[in-house]
This record gives structure tokens, C-alpha cells and sequence, in this order.
């Protein structure tokens, strides 16, 4: 899915969401043209008995890291990933890295083969997506029962909650991302509405959108339902609800006839008229597009906005603020995706590849081996957001990032099931109060296919 912010950008977001969009979970093909050729050093992905190597014979040991290469492999990131095999190979002597990767698209397949065919990495990206697969086979080792609790506390607490399973910690959050609130000064000028005064509630940005639609020529605001995803997943978020809720038996719950969910359903179909006229086959790029030729006053987006239109970044008439709340008690918050690093349960060195694992997610390389934000406070701290004035809102909103549904095997299904119900409820005229009953029974059908 995905999902950010940077080269990777557009890919993580499109496969993420933001985002962040999603690749298949499973492992459906197997075909040994798949394997990667260069894996033969990742053995150590199988258990074994075999001992610690001798400092004194020269011997090492090698971790195996597998990542795609558009940041490994990239000119930008290759030398750092270097230092970091320098600084880990210095503390831990006897022990040597070798860093594979492959294009994204074809990574994001392999490195599914590879645990699938027992030719595991010992330390590797985990696509968000594939996280509830790969911690229900087994496939990641338990981070938490290895690692002191103090190991996890600097992480968004929304972000490490996507990589728990079962209550335990499953992976490192590596890199993050968040929507904020992007909207035009000049058309806010226009409608009579004051350009430094943004939508702070779903009811003031209902009124402003419909206010915008009624006095300029511009769509009050962008909504992406092509994507085929949650749709305005970010907003949602910005409220103190869920989807479902999980128990410590795993049974799913649905939590959708609440005030929050129903509110949103109205708010999305009260907005109707303020939408562009092809809103139901827009995905966010194009939504997007659209704000930057000012065809659209509001989008609720991530960087992408002046990623794909670089010619707008700057410009006076852009605005930017934190996704508008439920109602002026609600939680902050905001769409997450993004990529952790997990550590394999079968990896024969399991308390080096942990160190692995800490170290590319530590402040001194986490900001310097990847173009994306980071996940922790102190990373962030000295990553490019924190300096450039035009990431300042991403500062802001990125600590309230989360996802609107905890981890499950039924993510996607559950996700889909709301893309229909928000399509039934804008696009068909169905009314909210059966959309929820209709959705309440399709989140029980799912949870019973277990």
C-alpha cells in the first residue's frame, strides 16, 4: 500500500494508502525463478546450533539485510548504509553484514518467497500491509520479550502500535507518514471566508466546502474514492474511535455504530455537492493535481501534493494545517502507514540481527538510510522535516498518525468493506443508519471466515 515524503514518495503512498495503499498479503507464488540468487549467505535464516564464531580465527558470520533498492542500492543512501555495516561490524566483531536488495517491485514479491521458501534475511523491511501475515505465520521474532521496554518508548505511539500482534512488539517502526490539510487561500479569499482561518471540526470544513462550491468556480473539496481504499481515512482518525476493536482472544468486535463513524458517513455525504464532478473514480493523485491547478480548494493529502507539481511548492495561496477533528474535544489525528524492520524468528544470530534492527532505526542512521519520515521523536529531530519550513504542519501532525482499525488478518477485507459502504452511502443515497447495520454484518462475516 502505500502508504510518504521524498524519491520513495509517490510509491509508498500509492502502495500504501500514506500513503499509506497495499500489497497483497500471502504467498501465493512460489516459482523458484522468484528466489533471489544472491540469498545463498541468508542460510542463517534457518535455526541451527552453529557456534559463535572465534575473533581469534578470522572466521565471520554474516547478517543478511534485505531491503528494496531504491534506497540500499540508491547513490544517496548506499555510502551510509555502508558506514552503518562499518560501525556494526566494529562493535561486533566476529559478525559482518551483507546488504541485498531488489527494485520494489519485484522485492515487494521476494521477499514473500524468501520466508515462504526458508530462505529468510535475518533483518529486513516489512511492508505494513504484510505485517499481520507475517507475525501470524511466525515468520518475525518477538521484539518485545528480547528488548528492554525503554527500547520502544521514543516511537509515535500510533505508528508502533501497527507493528504489535497479540499485545507483543513485532517489528521496529522504521519509517512513517502522515495527511494533512491542504487548502487554497486565494478561493477561501473568494468565498468570503478568512484564508488564515483553515476548517478546525468536520462541521466547519462541511460549511467551508459548500461555501467554496456556491461562490467560485473551484470543488470545495477533493475526494478520492477511486482509490478504492477507506476514503478520507485521515479524518476519520481525527476522532476517538475505531472500527473494530480486537480482545485478548483475537475475536473482532465491529465498532461502527458510534457517533464518530455515523458523523463521518453524514459529513462525507453532506459534502456531496462540494465534490469534484469525476470524484468517484479520483484516486489521490489526481485529487491532488487538481488542488495544484486550483481546480480544488481542500484535499486532505500528503506530501505527494507538491511532490507530483513541484512548479506550486512555495506558493502564497497554499495553506496547510492538521486534519480537521470530529468536534473541538476530539483527538487529534491522522492517516499512518510506512515500514518497520523486523528481525526473522529463525535467524541463527537472533541477538545480533536485533542489534541490526536497533541500529537502522537509531537517531545516528534511521534520517540518513531512507527518504522517507522517520518514526521516532529523535530521528525526526534531525531529519530534513525538522528544518524545512514546508514540512512544518508534517511536524505538527505526524506524532497523531495512527490507523483506524488495530492489526488483524482481515485488514484489507475490513478495509474494502468500508470503501463500500462509504461508495453505497455518497455515490448510492443510502442512509447512514442502514450503511452501518449493513457494515456492522459484514465485519461479523469476516471475522467468522477465521
Amino acid at each position: 500500500m502505500k502508504k510518504s515524503f521524498g524519491k520513495l514518495s509517490n510509491v509508498l503512498l500509492i502502495t500504501a494508502v500514506t500513503a499509506l495503499v497495499a500489497t497483497a498479503c500471502g504467498n501465493s507464488d512460489n516459482n523458484s525463478s522468484n528466489a533471489s540468487p544472491s540469498n545463498t549467505a541468508s542460510s542463517s535464516s534457518s535455526a541451527s546450533t552453529t557456534p559463535e564464531p572465534s575473533q581469534d580465527s578470522g572466521k565471520k558470520e554474516t547478517l543478511v539485510y534485505y531491503g528494496f533498492s531504491e534506497w540500499t542500492a540508491d547513490p544517496a543512501y548506499a555510502p551510509v548504509f555502508e558506514e552503518l555495516k562499518a560501525k556494526f561490524e566494529s562493535d561486533n566483531p566476529g559478525y559482518t553484514v551483507d546488504f541485498q536488495s531488489d527494485p520494489w517491485g519485484t522485492w515487494e514479491t521476494k521477499y514473500k518467497v524468501m520466508f515462504a521458501s526458508g530462505n529468510a534475511p535475518d533483518v529486513f523491511i516489512v511492508n505494513n500491509p504484510d505485517f499481520p501475515t507475517f507475525a501470524n505465520s511466525g515468520y518475525l521474532l518477538d521484539l518485545g520479550s528480547k528488548m528492554d521496554a525503554a527500547a520502544f518508548g521514543d516511537y509515535f505511539p500510533g505508528i508502533l502500535s501497527m507493528y504489535k500482534w497479540n499485545g507483543k512488539n513485532m517489528a521496529l517502526p522504521y519509517t512513517t507518514d502522515a495527511r494533512v490539510l491542504w487548502y487554497n487561500k486565494d478561493l477561501f479569499t473568494k468565498a468570503g471566508l478568512d484564508p488564515n482561518s483553515p476548517p478546525k471540526t468536520w462541521a466547519e470544513l462541511k460549511a467551508d466546502a459548500l461555501q467554496i462550491e456556491e461562490k467560485t468556480d473551484a470543488a470545495g473539496y477533493g475526494m478520492d474514492l477511486g482509490l478504492k481504499e477507506f476514503p478520507a481515512q485521515s479524518l476519520f482518525t481525527a476522532s476517538d474511535s475505531n472500527i473494530i476493536s480486537v480482545d485478548a482472544a483475537g475475536a473482532i468486535t465491529p465498532t461502527v455504530n458510534t457517533e464518530a463513524f455515523k458523523g463521518y458517513l453524514q459529513t462525507l455525504a453532506d459534502m456531496k455537492p462540494a465534490y469534484e464532478s469525476d470524484y468517484a473514480t479520483l484516486d489521490h493523485l489526481k485529487v491532488g493535481t487538481l488542488f495544484a491547478q486550483q481546480k480544488v480548494a481542500m484535499v486532505i493529502a500528503g506530501t505527494w501534493v507538491t511532490d507530483q507539481n513541484p512548479d506550486i511548492k512555495g506558493a502564497a495561496w497554499i495553506g496547510q494545517s492538521l486534519v480537521p477533528k470530529m468536534n473541538e474535544s476530539a483527538p487529534d489525528g491522522s492517516f499512518g502507514g510506512g515500514f518497520g524492520i523486523g528481525v526473522s524468528a529463525n535467524s541463527k544470530h537472533p541477538e545480533q540481527a536485533i542489534k541490526l534492527a536497533q541500529l537502522l532505526t537509531s537517531v545516528d542512521f534511521n534520517a540518513r538510510t531512507m527518504s522517507d519520515v522517520p518514526a521516532n521523536n529523535a530521528s525526526l529531530a534531525v531529519s530534513k522535516f525538522a528544518t524545512d519550513p514546508a514540512y512544518k504542519i508534517f511536524m505538527d501532525q505526524i506524532k497523531f498518525a495512527r490507523q483506524s482499525q488495530p492489526k488483524t488478518l482481515f485488514y484489507k477485507e475490513i478495509d474494502a468493506a468500508v470503501y463500500d459502504t462509504v461508495t453505497k452511502v455518497i455515490v448510492g443515497g443510502q442512509k447512514v443508519d442502514e450503511a452501518v447495520a449493513d457494515l456492522e454484518g459484514k465485519i461479523k462475516e469476516i471475522a467468522a471466515a477465521k
